[in-house]
């Protein structure tokens, strides 16, 4: 059962990146409009899955000692360490072969099968942070995919093939859940050890990648508004999945 709710959830995500991408299809002035509020929507939601459903699921079920903390902080180094080195290769994509996209396209792989690894590795806590890990999962990739899209759209890519990429690139998903579901069956200690990386690694999305453009922007008042829309939508999904039951 978990193993098609992982797998649907997948799909769905994959199904938002590639709307993501669609979105280069609106005005230059509307995308530029809209895309600082998804911003921190998916800043809120972040924050909310990771200290609402998350970190709670944690100290419920696991037992969050000393070591989880640092799993934690092992989690968000790990996660500075991999965007530093994606970096360092598209800066230095000039002095390869490869041109650009494709170098973005290699980086976006290694997050999606993180990606993949995050939201499977949260359904296998529960259902609820797994739906709280999706639902942040994609609303980090819709204004990450709009950029990556332009991106390859301005190194000469049609918008059509720009999606095609986007779209075989979402399969790297599956391989980070399928690591994810091999390991829970040998070991019973994969998702005590994960999650707290899942934890860390999410909690360093946001505060380095999206908080800082949050902060930056004139309109404060209602970028908060809709990071705390983002924070409620969290918070919520207890009572909308005992709806739905």
């Amino acid at each position: 059962m978990v193993q098609t709710t992982i797998i649907a959830s997948l799909v769905i995500t994959a199904l938002f990146s590639a709307i993501g991408g669609s979105m280069l299809y609106i005005s230059d002035e509307n995308f530029e409009k809209l895309t600082p509020y998804l911003i921190s929507l998916s800043a809120g939601t972040i924050f909310g899955g990771v200290f609402i459903h998350l970190v709670f699921r944690l100290a419920n079920r696991f037992n969050y000692g000393r070591m989880t903390g640092l799993l934690i902080i092992a989690g968000m180094m790990g996660s500075f360490v991999l965007e530093r080195m994606i970096h360092w290769h598209c800066h230095h994509s000039g002095d390869h072969k490869e041109p650009l996209p494709y170098v973005l396209a290699a980086g976006d792989s290694v997050h999606n099968v993180l990606d993949g690894v995050l939201i499977a590795t949260s359904f296998l806590a529960s259902t609820s942070a797994g739906i709280a890990a999706t639902i942040a999962v994609v609303a980090h990739k819709i204004p990450k995919e709009l950029g990556d899209f332009g991106v390859m759209v301005g190194y000469g890519f049609s918008k059509l093939k720009a999606l095609g990429v986007n779209i075989g690139i979402s399969a790297f998903m599956f391989i980070g859940a399928g690591l994810v579901l091999g390991l829970s069956q040998l070991s019973g200690a994969t998702v005590p050890i994960l999650l707290p990386l899942v934890v860390g690694n999410f909690v360093f999305i946001a505060g380095s990648d999206l908080l800082p453009d949050f902060k930056g922007s004139e309109n404060w008042i209602a970028h908060l508004v809709v990071f705390s829309l983002g924070v409620g939508l969290m918070y919520l999904i207890p009572y909308i999945k005992a709806m739905v039951s």
